[in-house]
């Protein structure tokens, strides 16, 4: 299986095997942003039609979401067989669902990286601190989703990062 990585910290960017993929145009790069921001977490077809056009969706949405997602699958996994069932972006009740593992996305490695950094400052280590705020700042490219600034569904994505945890 080839090595798949998400970067949400900055403009939105995915590669495969350390080469960055092209997710095609604007509205099937949101498709792939908005299920980012629901991490395995099936989302369906209604839900985000209506957070990815709204009151202006047109009368395919359905089939245009449908061809959004055929094609990221051909992106995201290029080698998977005609009918075989996808691994990443995947089809489960009642819609659709990104399946990515925590160290495969750059948010998730930024949180846990900051979470190892707030313990070792408050079990007094100063320098594992350090350690683990500079592999936090290493994910940071800038702000989170900065190619969707208008999108409410990024919206709540912004704050999570910087959100201290308990």
């Amino acid at each position: 299986m080839s090595d798949v990585q998400f970067a949400v910290l900055g403009p939105l960017e995915v590669r495969r095997d350390g080469q960055v993929l092209d997710l095609g145009g604007p509205k099937q790069r949101a498709v792939l942003a908005f299920l980012l921001t629901h991490r395995r977490e099936p989302v369906s077809l209604d839900r985000m039609i209506d957070q990815l056009w709204g009151e202006d969706a047109p009368p395919k949405a359905t089939a245009s979401l449908q061809a959004y997602v055929s094609n990221l699958r051909r992106a995201l996994e290029p080698d998977r067989a005609p009918r075989a069932a996808a691994r990443i972006l995947v089809s489960r009740p009642p819609g659709y669902a990104l399946d990515v593992e925590p160290g495969a996305l750059d948010a998730m490695r930024f949180e846990e990286a900051a979470d190892d950094a707030r313990r070792a400052l408050a079990a007094g280590d100063p320098a594992a601190a350090l350690t683990h705020a500079e592999r936090a700042r290493s994910e940071w490219r800038g702000d989170v989703l900065v190619d969707f600034p208008y999108e409410e569904f990024a919206e709540a994505e912004r704050t999570r990062p910087t959100r201290p945890r308990p």
